[in-house]
């Protein structure tokens, strides 16, 4: 999920609405150099559909997102009333956390509350910063400047960004992850410390302006085993039966196990 978020925020600075684009990405392993498919992303005209490795499809359609399940034919609506039902049951869920992590030993509870900022009730905040290295790089042939993505003052991602004037199609992408952050302020809207994360984080990856072509995690300051990169972007025409869940298809609630 957290790769997707990025690829996701990482293209917020797009400017308006034009030709389909297909894109492609792969997790490269860094000490083998395999590489393996992640994700296809298919835009056009404001819509946009994500297909995992596994073919699990995610669809971002007039403000709504569709989570389809092709193995038992169905999916999960994630409108406006779903968020609200949806953000309702996660402050409950929280409420009771916070209560259990009222029980915990002093030592115990301190390292919960470093870990899930927020869920002691205080002050602590979700800092997200997006940091321009200065460098530039190459990724498969794509020039790309190095970003530096902060979260609490630690070092947890490392993007290559291709400006978007660089990348042809480009204009779709800015309606279709606006939808995208319309979804998720919704929900945020009920549950504040999701509002100040996700408003630190849209607003951070708002700032690079353009695609990351390559995504680095880090743990604790240390590079990860493996890269997220894009092999391939095209534009091209996309059949709109791509931004429609298929006929007969049952729709399911989801559930906050689910999300």
């Amino acid at each position: 999920m957290k790769r997707t978020l990025i690829v996701v925020l990482g293209a917020l600075g797009a400017q308006a609405a034009g030709a389909g684009v297909y894109v492609e990405l792969v997790d490269r392993d860094l000490t083998s150099g395999k590489t393996e498919l992640s994700q296809k992303i298919y835009v056009q005209d404001g819509l946009g559909r994500f297909v995992d490795a596994e073919g699990r499809s995610t669809l971002i359609k007039d403000g709504t997102l569709y989570v389809i399940d092709d193995a038992d034919k169905s999916y999960v609506s994630f409108d406006k009333a779903t968020m609200e039902q949806l953000a309702k049951k996660i402050s409950e869920t929280m409420e009771q956390m916070k209560e259990q992590l009222a029980k915990l030993p002093p030592d115990q509870r301190a390292q919960m509350e470093q870990m899930m900022p927020g869920m002691s009730g205080g002050e602590q905040k979700w800092v997200v910063e997006a940091l321009d290295t200065g460098k530039s790089e190459k990724v498969d042939g794509r020039s790309c400047r190095v970003w530096d993505i902060k979260r609490n003052g630690e070092l947890d991602d490392q993007l290559c960004v291709v400006p978007y004037s660089a990348l042809p199609g480009k204009e779709n992408f800015s309606v279709v992850f606006a939808n995208f952050a319309r979804v998720f302020e919704e929900m945020a809207k009920s549950v504040p410390m999701l509002s100040g994360m996700m408003s630190n984080e849209f607003g951070a990856y708002s700032k690079v302006n353009g695609f990351p072509v390559r995504s680095r995690a880090y743990e604790e300051g240390k590079l990860g085993n493996t890269e997220h990169n894009m092999r391939v972007w095209r534009e091209e025409a996309i059949p709109a039966s791509m931004f429609t869940v298929p006929a007969g298809y049952k729709q399911k609630q989801m559930s906050v196990g689910d999300q």
